[in-house]
């Protein structure tokens, strides 16, 4: 089983947003972490005492990753950060993207024409969707209007496959796009919080059945 990393190993913080940091483990004690302050991070961009994150760092030749909370924020320098894990050491997959979601409304549009669908799974470089309407083939070019929380957010796109099954008169269509920093970053955020929210839904499901 991956043990949490070691002292001066190189580690990845990720917070909610989905931003990326460079930082260095200073300490370990049991569940516990120190960490310097992420390398590169705004003073805007700091996150509160509780905020839920992600820690990630490469084992052996696997990336790994666990959930982790920020407990405190020290003020000497250098300024650390205090960390205590919530959940188990997870391999981390090596798409490209962080890809997740699902159940979101969707609008594919063509032609003039909009179709309505649902979510199967999306990251910022792409979307899975199940429409009821059989309307698109490879290679055509749409419009995607996803929605995310309390936004819609708008996407030019290509069709690259669609799964067509009759029998249950259901479309599952990939669409691939390109995004900006500002929506990529919104995208690759919502699917972080989504994916923590649904682990610590599974924890206190997995508690109270105790």
């Amino acid at each position: 089983m991956t043990s949490l990393p070691a002292i001066n190993c190189l580690v990845d913080v990720v917070l909610m947003d989905g931003e990326t940091y460079q930082s260095r483990v200073e300490d370990v004690t049991d569940r516990r972490l120190t960490v310097a302050a992420p390398y590169g991070i705004h003073a805007a961009d700091m996150p509160k005492i509780g905020s839920s994150m992600e820690l990630a760092w490469v084992a052996g030749d696997r990336r790994v990753a666990v959930d982790v909370r920020l407990t405190a924020l020290s003020r000497e320098q250098p300024p650390r950060w205090s960390l205590e894990t919530v959940g188990s050491i997870r391999l981390q997959t090596r798409r490209n993207y962080v890809r997740g979601g699902g159940g979101e409304s969707v609008e594919v549009c063509a032609g003039g024409a909009s179709y309505e669908g649902k979510v199967i799974d999306l990251s910022e470089g792409g979307i899975r969707c199940r429409l009821t309407e059989d309307r698109f083939d490879r290679d055509d070019r749409v419009e995607v209007r996803i929605a995310l929380e309390n936004e819609t957010i708008p996407l030019r796109g290509t069709v690259l496959f669609v799964r067509r099954d009759y029998e249950n008169a259901t479309f599952d269509v990939i669409i691939t796009y390109e995004t900006t920093e500002l929506v990529g970053r919104a995208i690759r955020g919502y699917v972080l919080r989504r994916e923590m929210e649904e682990r610590r839904r599974t924890r206190e499901s997995v508690a109270n059945a105790g």
